[in-house]
Order: C-alpha cells, then structure tokens, then sequence
C-alpha cells in the first residue's frame, strides 16, 4: 500500500473542518488533525494544524513531509498577516498545490494579484460548494521532498500497548517498511537497531506499507521510553550529520540576517534548535543538537519562532 499526504492550509479553522470532513474521513484529533480518504487503490491523508496562527510550528511540520497543499482562501480574498505568512512557508518548500475558493470567497483570478511573486500565484484555482465531497487528486504525485532511495519514517509518536509492547506512530517519508525490516532509530545513543514485528494503517493490518501512509509499527527490541528522543527509522542508508550544509533562500519578506544567529532549522517531521552561519555564495550551515538523516536535495527550512509577523525566514536545498 502506497498514498499521500496533503497539507489543508487556511486561517479559518471553521472553514477548514468544513472542507476536510465533506472530502475525507476523520482518523485522528491528538496533535495534528488527520482525515483519510482511499481512492483508486491509493491512501489519501488530509492534515491541518489546529494550533495555527497562534504557533506555526505545526504547520510547518506539516508542510515538511506533505506531498501537496491545498490553500483554502479566506472569505473575501482579503489576506491577513497569518494568511501570507503560509504562503511563505508553501513558497520554501517549494510545495506543488491548488487554491480552494469556496463558496465564491473571492473571484478565480483575485489569487494572481493576492499571490504576485509567490508560487501560489500559479496554483491551479478550484471554484467549491463547502458541502462538496468532490475532489480532484489526479494531480497529486510524490512530494519533491521524497528521499530518491532508502526506507525513511518520521515517528511523531511512541508508547506502549499492554500485549503489544513498543508501537510507534509516524509517516513513511520514503521506500517501503516490511514486516520484519531492522530498522535504525535516529538519533540514538548507540544507532540502536529495532525490528518491524507487526504493521498497521487505519487498525488494520499489513505486511508493508510504502510512501505516503499514516502508519503505526509494533517494534521488536525497544522500549518506548528507548524512543523519547529519536524522531525518525531509517534502513540504515542514509548519512547522519550533526551540521547540514544547505544552499538557501531567504525570503524577500523576511527582514533579517539570518547568519549568526540561534533559529530553528525544519527538518522532515523534526523542527530542531540551530545554530545558523553564513558560509559564503549562498551557502548556510546549521549545527543541530543531535544528528539527523539527509539526503542530496533535501529539503529545510528556517524558522524564527520569534519573528514578527513572519516566522518563516526562507528555504534551502541540502548539499552533501
């Protein structure tokens, strides 16, 4: 089993329920509002934070390990400071998405001159009823974050089930997770190894799972409490680094310097404290407290949780 996972964007947290309980169906309500749909033998996973605007870190995380957006305008067209701010943070990832004008919020054409210079302002415009249950996933394909090789999972959850033993919960990143896979936990003291005894999408179960699926994995090996500080399973394949270099975009909106300074680096899943320098042409390093996986292209970005007005400082492109 394969899917996706779709970012739902919006400041209008009635709006935004509205649209994903006509299209999908609610799983989850801890954290991260999640909704499923399966169509055409595919598992579609409908995420919105809650917590926004008043933290962006949830947003954020969305956005790192989403295949697509879907940008719910506000009513009226009108942006907000919280409005522009996700556009932004589309903008970094370099998310592929459409707009949603529901119910005649604004005319089709208002998102080129609300957007002008901002990726949003080539989405494609979807014209809505808010009780629609119809919608397009045709145009959906794999994240341009997706790892081009390896098995990776963000885990944003681990605990323990009487019978069970250690289950996390998380969202393969990249490649396929099987039953019985050894797997890498990440960070961790000794690069401890877990085995992949039993797989679960939805309470049901499976032999493997690919890119894409909300999943939860019983592990062989491990203590939750073993689990408190890694945030990611890998196959082993991938390079651990405690400093990233990254090539980067500072957005045109963010005022400030970013070099030299203690920000926030988005990781996929992990938002981790950074130490930011500026290595000359373009070029930014950021040093983490704990080793992460990377890949070549790897997509980050820098958040200033104490930013004004704008949290997202920009985006940057991983080299290795």
């Amino acid at each position: 089993m394969d899917g996706h996972t779709i970012g739902v964007f919006g400041t209008d947290k009635e709006q935004k329920a509205r649209f994903m309980a006509n299209v999908a169906k609610k799983s989850e309500v801890e954290g991260m509002i999640v909704y499923h749909r399966n169509e055409a033998g595919k598992r579609y996973s409908f995420l919105d934070d809650p917590a926004y605007p008043e933290r962006v870190q949830g947003y954020s995380r969305i956005a790192s390990i989403c295949d697509y957006a879907y940008y719910l305008l506000p009513k009226g067209g009108k942006l907000s400071a919280p409005d522009g701010e996700l556009a932004v943070l589309l903008e970094s990832y370099g998310l592929p998405g459409a707009v949603e004008i529901i119910d005649g919020a604004a005319p089709p054409d208002a998102t080129k001159s609300a957007f002008k210079g901002l990726r949003l302002a080539d989405y494609p415009t979807d014209e809505r009823s808010g009780d629609s249950s119809i919608i397009d996933l045709s145009r959906i394909g794999p994240s341009p974050n997706t790892p081009p090789s390896g098995a990776l999972v963000y885990i944003d959850r681990a605990f323990s089930v009487k019978g069970v033993g250690t289950v996390v919960l998380g969202f393969i990143l990249g490649g396929k997770v099987s039953v019985h896979d050894k797997l890498r936990a990440v960070p961790s003291s000794s690069e401890k190894t877990v085995e992949v005894k039993g797989i679960q999408v939805n309470d049901e179960d499976y032999e493997s799972a690919g890119a894409g699926i909300r999943v939860g994995l019983s592990l062989k090996g491990v203590d939750a409490r073993d689990l408190d500080k890694a945030s990611w399973l890998d196959d082993g394949s991938f390079k651990l680094t405690e400093r990233p270099t990254f090539q980067f975009s500072r957005s045109p909106y963010y005022r400030q310097e970013v070099g030299g300074r203690d920000l926030h680096l988005q990781l996929p899943g992990e938002l981790a404290i950074a130490k930011i320098t500026d290595e000359g042409s373009g070029i930014f390093a950021a040093a983490l407290p704990n080793p992460i996986p990377t890949w070549e292209g790897m997509k980050v970005v820098v958040v200033d949780l104490n930013g004004k007005n704008l949290r997202i400082a920009g985006g940057g492109t991983v080299r290795l």
